[in-house]
């Protein structure tokens, strides 16, 4: 099934065991992600370096997917996971793509992003649970693995003295493309997130229990 429907209006939820592909694609490729997290009624975003790491690879903490971040212990945002794991994270390939030391330059890299910016045009807004990983061990094998994935300039923030790890695991997805087709995915048994329906009387909207 393709990713995107043909249509503005968002269809039911997709349910599958893995991230659809094109959401993978934006996650392994987008520079930043915003991630979501809330105390109460006060809600908290921040800009975050972060790695994708593929199901399998992970092994022998995680066994499926995650998505690795880290935090100094003192933030807002740790506090939040700290009282609620429920997270949203924002990630899209619309503006910058990640970079390594060999990448191309020049023109070259101009036209490589000329490139991908046609063929991948989607936003993605992910749900799901954030963890402190409070083992030493399982810590280190995530930081050298998100350490490996990021610029060099980005060591201050993934290897510095008194920064967590995080780790999301996703259970379901908002995906959007340019011309505003929506399509909802869950894995099977995730719990669902509200979504706003139709106006009822006096313009007042309601919520049900889809994605």
């Amino acid at each position: 099934m393709p990713i995107l429907a043909d249509a503005h209006e968002p269809v039911d939820a997709e349910e599958g065991c893995s991230l659809p592909a094109e959401v993978i694609s934006c996650l392994k490729s987008a520079r930043f992600l915003q991630l979501g997290t809330s105390y109460r009624d006060y809600p908290h975003v921040s800009l975050m370096n972060y790695t994708y790491i593929p199901k399998g690879d992970a092994v022998p903490y995680e066994e499926d997917a995650v998505i690795v971040m880290t935090s100094e212990r003192q933030t807002k945002k740790f506090f939040n996971i700290t009282v609620n794991s429920r997270v949203s994270i924002l990630v899209h390939d619309w503006v910058s793509k990640q970079t390594t030391n060999n990448a191309p330059q020049g023109l070259t890299q101009f036209l490589l992003s000329m490139n991908q910016a046609e063929l991948s045009s989607i936003s993605a807004t992910l749900n799901g649970r954030a963890r402190i990983v409070d083992d030493d061990a399982e810590a280190r094998f995530f930081k050298e693995k998100h350490l490996a994935s990021n610029p060099t300039d980005a060591r201050l923030f993934i290897d510095a003295e008194n920064v967590a790890v995080i780790v999301v695991k996703v259970s379901s997805a908002r995906v959007a493309d340019v011309d505003n087709n929506i399509v909802n995915w869950k894995e099977p048994g995730a719990e669902s997130t509200p979504q706003l329906n139709n106006a009822g009387p006096n313009g007042a909207s309601h919520t049900n229990g889809t994605l």
